[in-house]
């Protein structure tokens, strides 16, 4: 063995003084001879020693396994190990006659490690040393943080004004052969998605290559596409960001990490789930900046934000948001909260989990591992003496009790339901078993609310209706005026004669696509003489007789809110019907 390492280093010394350029050219002839020899020694050496031979050329090294040993022990021991199930933890190596070798291998059997090992060539093994500079930064940085603020990103960032500006860099950037590359395209990822206010970056492998998108006011768009080892790697530094375990790739795990922005600290939750072909990623970023905090920002009617107001500013009482996964009812009650806030009261939210953190209240998050569900949470909260409660969401009936129980002991409940609608609200708390007369006294507002791109003022185009649209609009309408609902429009809107607009779809500097944020349309009911008379009555109830109630409250439906936003030029036809039938009876 010794023999053979003074004959490679006599070559190696031999080389140095040859012409520049026909050294290159010998060398790559006899660097191919020399590693055919080496491999073809090393098979030899397998079957002195009874170990398997392996070439680690075509393999992945998995960077949990690769930090069992440190670079500068591997180099000096020559060997690497290079995957790890479980305790199990596979190791190649040079010479098993060497001494650090066994050192280092006693050393790793100590730590609970049950090796298998390999022989493999010096040309295998500088493989998988290269691999450590892949995972440096990460084990040597703040753990789960991420520092945009370099100089160099701000230069490459300085450029990108559109999403294809961004495009263009990230595969600028993928296609580079520097060893930073890997860094540069997290980087580039993530303060792209800040830059454009990404709620979720999703990371997906497909076939043949790896799709990168990002979900910009609710709707996803394709960002770049890398290739399966640049993803290995990318994959391997978020695992690290977050406090992921590599070695675990058939099971669902989840993780964060912080970013870093001029001093903003913004948390990312990281989700990871086994495909076909690789480990799918969804990263939401939870920017502190990009929460609409404040109720006028949300897009009620002036009559709506008024109601809202007068509901808000009781005592006590149940205000409850409504709507699907996604339509921005934390949000709501967040702005709730954040208008009500002052020393005066006390403030505490039940969250699953806790998005933003508001300065002077006390949020606690549900972890239903420990016991601390939203029913034990609201219970305990009910023993601080707080003045407003804000529980996440109302998703069984000991919660619900123990929610109405609280609006009728002078305390103002905030809460979230999942339905369809605002009339919705009261046959399912009926169905979660709480008391008809009771509800009716503890009930204030039920909220319905869904999520509309709004279309960018600088670029949004006029567009003719449709006989279909014309028709439906003036049906809506027509209800509204007979029902003595105010429609906000004034003149602006004469019969048959409609201005709608669309997105402008190859957008401007100022937007994304034609559309630039998003906005609510709602509708609301109020528990009124009316309704708390029908509750009180024993009468068998469901959403068609609420509604009818309702009708006389003249709040817009959601559908009539969306006709209202459409004719008002702030959003789109089309945005609307994706969320909303419009053709509904």
């Amino acid at each position: 063995m010794d023999e053979y390492k003074d004959k490679s280093e006599e070559l190696r010394h031999g080389l140095k003084f040859q012409d520049d350029n026909q050294e290159k050219k010998d060398s790559d002839l006899l660097g191919m001879v020399h590693q055919k020899e080496e491999e073809d020694y090393m098979k030899a050496i397998s079957d002195k020693y009874a170990l398997p031979y392996i070439d680690l050329k075509g393999v992945a090294p998995e960077p949990d396994a690769l930090k069992q040993i440190k670079e500068a022990d591997a180099r000096k021991g020559e060997l690497a190990s290079f995957k790890q199930i479980g305790n199990k933890l596979y190791v190649a190596m040079f010479n098993p006659e060497n001494t650090f070798t066994n050192e280092i291998l006693k050393n790793l059997e100590g730590h609970g490690h049950t090796l298998i090992k390999f022989v493999a060539s010096h040309a295998s093994l500088e493989h998988v040393w290269g691999r450590y500079i892949d995972i440096i930064e990460v084990v040597e940085s703040q753990a789960g943080m991420l520092d945009l603020n370099s100089e160099v990103l701000k230069e490459l960032l300085s450029n990108i004004k559109t999403l294809d500006d961004l495009r263009n860099t990230l595969i600028t950037v993928a296609n580079e052969s520097k060893n930073f590359r890997i860094s540069r395209i997290i980087e580039l990822v993530i303060a792209g998605a800040l830059h454009f206010k990404v709620s979720d970056v999703h990371i997906e492998p497909e076939k043949e290559k790896v799709r990168f998108r990002y979900r910009i006011d609710g709707e996803l768009t394709d960002i770049c596409f890398v290739d399966f080892p640049t993803m290995r790697l990318i994959n391997s530094r978020f695992k690290l960001l977050s406090g992921i375990k590599l070695s675990i790739t058939q099971n669902a795990q989840d993780g964060r990490f912080s970013i870093t922005d001029n001093g903003i600290e913004i948390e990312v939750r990281v989700s990871v789930i086994p495909g076909n072909y690789g480990e799918s990623f969804v990263m939401r970023l939870l920017d502190p900046r990009n929460i609409m905090a404040n109720i006028e920002s949300l897009g009620m009617s002036t009559n709506l934000y008024e109601l809202v107001q007068k509901s808000i500013d009781k005592p006590n009482g149940i205000i409850l948001t409504t709507g699907p996964t996604g339509s921005g009812k934390t949000t709501t009650l967040y702005a709730f909260v954040s208008k009500l806030y002052s020393p005066e009261i006390k403030i505490i939210t039940i969250e699953d989990p806790v998005e933003y953190h508001l300065a002077g209240i006390t949020q606690t998050q549900v972890e239903e591992e420990k016991g601390y569900t939203s029913l034990a949470g609201l219970r305990a909260a009910m023993r601080q003496d707080p003045d407003i409660i804000m529980v996440g969401e109302i998703r069984d009936q000991d919660t619900a009790k123990v929610a109405i129980n609280a609006a009728l002991t002078g305390h103002l409940v905030f809460s979230t339901l999942h339905t369809n609608n605002a009339a919705g609200t009261i046959p399912r708390l009926l169905e979660l078993g709480a008391n008809p007369g009771i509800l009716a006294s503890a009930l204030s507002l039920s909220l319905a609310q869904r999520l509309v791109r709004k279309l960018c003022p600088n670029c949004k185009q006029e567009i003719e209706a449709t006989d279909k649209q014309v028709k439906q609009i003036t049906n809506i309408l027509g209800t509204m005026i007979s029902n003595h609902k105010d429609s906000e429009l004034g003149d602006t809107a004469p019969a048959n004669e409609y201005k709608l607009f669309k997105a402008n779809e190859a957008g401007c500097e100022k937007c994304n696509g034609g559309y630039k944020g998003r906005m609510g349309i709602f509708e609301a009911i109020i528990m009124d003489n009316d309704i708390a008379d029908l509750l009180s009555s024993g009468s068998i109830l469901n959403e068609r007789k609420i509604k009818e109630l309702a009708i006389k409250q003249g709040i817009p439906t959601l559908r009539e809110d969306g006709i209202i936003k459409i004719l008002k030029g702030e959003t789109s036809y089309e945005e609307v019907a994706s969320v909303v039938d419009l053709y509904e009876e």
